[in-house]
């Protein structure tokens, strides 16, 4: 039996064994108070500290290889991060305002901005806070011993530590990291990206774990259930290595499929897409067999600290098209308000943001950078196959806005001889109760839907996706949510325009067989799950998923429709439910 077992998100699928590997020590920084003839020492040991990050960050950014080269963009952000006025202003002033020793205000200041980052109601802009914590741990480490040992260490081990970077991984010898957990971070998070793309198992935030792991012991990570066993006996080790080989084995199968079609049994073609959250996993989606980007998240570009201007946008947007093409890439436009985007700690104090000005709300209030983004994926509509798509959509008159806008658009373009597809497919993010009520008139203003599942549930739901006091109500099967995406899929495929689900519940292999039982065209996850969901479609059949949804559309009974799902699908796929890991109702409470 394990010493301990800790419970996280798990963010990158797979079975680790190993020892544990500290990358940085405890922020446990003494609280030590100054005199004020100390004052201006330790203000300049702080800028001293920054000077030395950044040179570290160049080095490592210098060093970062080709296949990617993507991490070098942010690695760049976190070297101006490190010289950000705000960070080191507020806390120099705390050193001399409070008379307080550089790492205590350091720290403090670092869980302020960390504190306003994670109060977002994107998920994304949440996992930011991550940029900032990394920022802050290297300046602690230069404030007082230096660089972590575990960076370079040559002896395989699992990574432990509160919060991961691809700087701090760039310096790792990637041989030797079997896996990683951290305290900190989430799905979206550049350590979760970055350790599904190296085929590393993850989790995140593990409670309790900087405080009682204990350096080189023996851990096993399982992510598929979720758990780190530390110290665990020889039953535990016999029964987790088997399963590693399972799910190895398993893989590397639907590695090789992964270009086959997402055919059901009974000929019924599914389309199978790759939602990015940055240009940094463009690499990875022509080996995941994804047929497209159904969300490519537009947000990165503007929380480098400044706006980007068109051609920067250009650049970028041209890029991902290219890649892709010939198949398509939808993009949403940008999905956060004037808070989130350029100065955190200069927050729009809104009473409650989540229903506030964001989305399709803020870019309509702030044409100006509207106009610039819009232009900019016109522009690069000529160098592949183009989609926009607009989130937090309410009411017909904001998609007849922007069609106004982009015909103004298209005008001005023209006239300066500038290169732009005219018109290309717009569509909307049914992700709010008020545009999925008034889907069947939306579809009549639109080019397909997609339905964002995560904030549907939480809004039809009436709950904050934050409070785990009401998590219980994150409920997939609520009669509610299942009804209501059957009338979003049934009022599109009246206008004759497609349905894609972009949300976690597409992830889910029990919720993708009920959204292909209601007649979703098409389901877009994160590449790493792209070819084990198809190689789970292809064992389905669209008489029994039909079946299925009819039986739950029909049950008011949460916990009955629970188990009709799990048992029908067990029928179907087996043992293979357990290899995937975003699993709302696999893991959803009985």
């Amino acid at each position: 039996m394990a010493r301990a077992v800790l419970f996280g998100t798990p963010v990158s699928p797979g079975i680790a064994i190993g020892r544990v590997r500290f990358m940085h020590k405890l922020w446990q920084d003494e609280e030590r108070r100054i005199t004020p003839a100390e004052v201006e020492a330790e203000q300049a040991a702080l800028r001293l500290a920054a000077e030395n990050v950044r040179v570290s960050l160049q080095k490592t950014m210098d060093n970062v290889p080709e296949d990617l080269a993507e991490y070098r963009e942010i690695i760049a952000a976190q070297m101006e991060m490190a010289r950000d006025a705000k960070l080191l202003n507020t806390a120099s002033a705390r050193i001399e305002q409070k008379l307080i020793a550089a790492p205590w205000a350091l720290r403090l200041t670092v869980d302020e901005l960390c504190a306003l980052f994670r109060g977002m109601d994107d998920p994304y802009l949440r996992d930011r806070a991550q940029d900032i914590r990394a920022v802050g741990l290297r300046l602690r480490e230069s404030l007082s011993t230096g660089p972590s040992e575990t960076r370079g260490a040559a002896e395989p081990g699992v990574l432990v530590a509160e919060d991961l970077s691809p700087a701090d991984v760039m310096e790792l010898n990637l041989d030797c990291v079997l896996g990683i957990l951290t305290t900190e971070g989430g799905p979206t998070s550049h350590t979760a990206i970055l350790s599904r793309s190296l085929r590393i198992p993850c989790l995140s935030s593990v409670t309790g774990l900087v405080t009682v792991a204990r350096e080189n012991e023996q851990v096993i990570i399982d992510g598929l259930g979720g758990c780190v066993l530390l110290d665990p006996d020889e039953a535990d080790m016999a029964r987790y290595e088997a399963r590693r080989l399972e799910y190895t084995s398993w893989e590397e199968f639907t590695l090789k499929t992964a270009r086959w079609p997402a055919e059901m049994c009974d000929g019924v073609r599914v389309v199978v897409q790759a939602n990015l959250e940055s240009s940094e996993e463009l690499a990875a989606v022509p080996c995941s067999g994804a047929d497209g980007v159904g969300l490519y998240r537009t947000e990165f570009a503007y929380l480098k600290g400044r706006l980007p201007n068109e051609e920067e946008l250009l650049a970028e947007y041209a890029l991902v098209a290219q890649k892709i093409s010939p198949e398509r890439v939808v993009f949403r436009t940008l999905d956060v308000g004037a808070d989130k985007m350029l100065h955190a700690q200069a927050a729009l104090k809104e009473p409650n943001p989540a229903l506030g000005l964001r989305g399709i709300r803020f870019c309509l209030r702030h044409q100006g950078l509207f106009r610039t983004q819009l232009r900019a994926l016109m522009r690069a509509g000529v160098h592949g196959n183009v989609a926009i798509m607009l989130p937090m959509v309410s009411g017909m008159d904001e998609v007849q806005q922007v069609r106004r806008i982009m015909q103004e658009m298209h005008q001005e373009l023209s006239a300066q001889n500038l290169q732009h597809a005219p018109e290309l497919p717009l569509g909307v993010m049914i992700e709010t109760p008020a545009a999925a009520l008034i889907c069947d008139a939306l579809a009549r203003e639109c080019d397909f839907f997609s339905i964002g599942t995560n904030d549907l549930i939480h809004y039809i739901m009436g709950i904050d996706r934050n409070n785990r006091h009401v998590a219980y109500l994150n409920e997939p099967l609520h009669p509610a949510v299942v009804r209501s995406l059957k009338h979003i899929v049934d009022a599109a495929h009246r206008e004759g325009i497609g349905v894609s689900v972009c949300g976690e519940l597409a992830s889910d292999p029990l919720g993708m067989a009920l959204l292909l039982g209601m007649g979703v065209d098409t389901i877009s996850v994160a590449p790493r799950f792209v070819p084990g969901l198809k190689h789970l479609i292809r064992q389905l059949r669209a008489e029994t998923c039909m079946e299925l949804a009819h039986s739950v559309l029909m049950s008011t009974d949460v916990a009955a429709s629970r188990r009709m799902v799990r048992e029908q699908l067990h029928q179907s796929l087996g043992p293979e439910l357990a290899f995937h890991t975003t699993s709302l109702l696999i893991h959803s409470q009985p």
